[in-house]
């Protein structure tokens, strides 16, 4: 799994974006990368866009060590609000799956289909 990671933009605070092959450890190579980052602070708008990675390959224990991951990272540095974009069926469906194993909507995070509407609910979030 690769990434990127952007500061700035609207609404956004934070554009991270991935593509290839969903794995665990590069989720944490993500959130070890975003929290080491001067940049990152407390309560920022992120918008995240995995319309270009493959996420079928993920196992549901996969699912909950990212979820781990990903509540670790929140715990020191939690946002505001995460727009998560993935337009192919498989991918949706298991980012859903994983926003489930942080809590829903209580994690502050959401699933869309297409950029458009993930920025728009971010800007209701600002």
């Amino acid at each position: 799994m690769e990434f990127t990671i952007e500061f700035g933009g609207g609404p956004q605070d934070v554009t991270v974006t991935t593509f290839g092959i969903a794995d665990v450890d590069g989720t944490r190579r993500l959130y070890a990368a975003l929290a080491s980052d001067p940049r990152y602070r407390v309560g920022m708008l992120i918008l995240a866009d995995h319309s270009a990675l493959e996420m079928s390959r993920l196992t549901d224990l996969d699912l909950e060590r990212i979820a781990a991951a990903i509540s670790e990272s929140d715990w020191n540095l939690p946002p505001r609000a995460v727009a998560i974009v993935a337009s192919k069926m498989e991918t949706h469906l298991r980012a859903r799956e994983a926003v489930a194993h942080l809590g829903g909507s209580q994690s502050k995070r959401r699933v869309f289909t297409s950029r458009d509407a993930a920025l728009a609910w971010l800007v209701e979030q600002g």
